[in-house]
């Protein structure tokens, strides 16, 4: 049998189960989009990280590549300005700037990319002539010595993409000697 209290007691808590199991479950799916939406940034972190280093490692391809280039040139008669090759007096493209990769005879176009949007591009600047004593330059390795002798000096600069048409360019400028 039951009491007058037991009965009113029963009817001030109905439905008060399914109210806090509505508020946890509006809780759950509150957490399980906030780690959803975590989840998918870290995915576009680590694509961005992936597409960095590929335009670095085609950028470097093609400096690589103009290091090769320098190392087979006989004479300086190439760098007239064109063809990416400039010579002492002539004006450096702008790096920055988006006609000197789009224009072909701003540069030189690496034959490799590595799975890249554009092949790696680059273009080199006869720099300056260090000669005599001056030209005694640690330039191989530590502790090797060209001794006397003229040291001609290159400026590459070299730019990679990522892969895709809207992502990461790495632009990479470095120093090249070379004796002659």
């Amino acid at each position: 049998m039951q009491t007058p209290s037991s009965t009113s007691f029963r009817k001030s808590q109905a439905g008060a189960v399914l109210a806090v199991s509505l508020v946890f479950l509006v809780i759950l799916t509150l957490v399980g989009v906030s780690a959803m939406q975590n989840t998918l940034l870290e995915e576009k972190m680590a694509g961005n990280v992936k597409d960095r280093n590929l335009a670095f490692q085609n950028a470097e391809s093609a400096v690589r590549e103009a290091e090769l280039f320098i190392e087979g040139v006989v004479s300086l008669g190439n760098f007239t300005g064109s063809g990416g090759l400039y010579g002492l007096t002539d004006a450096e493209p702008d790096y920055g700037a988006a006609a000197t990769w789009n224009t072909a005879g701003n540069h030189v176009q690496s034959s490799n990319d590595f799975g890249a949007y554009a092949s790696p591009r680059y273009f080199i600047k006869h720099h300056t002539i260090v000669s005599g004593a001056e030209a005694a330059l640690n330039l191989s390795g530590y502790g090797d010595n060209k001794g006397s002798g003229d040291i001609t000096i290159f400026n590459i600069t070299a730019r990679g993409t990522g892969g895709g048409q809207d992502t990461a360019e790495v632009i990479l400028r470095t120093y090249y000697g070379r004796a002659f």
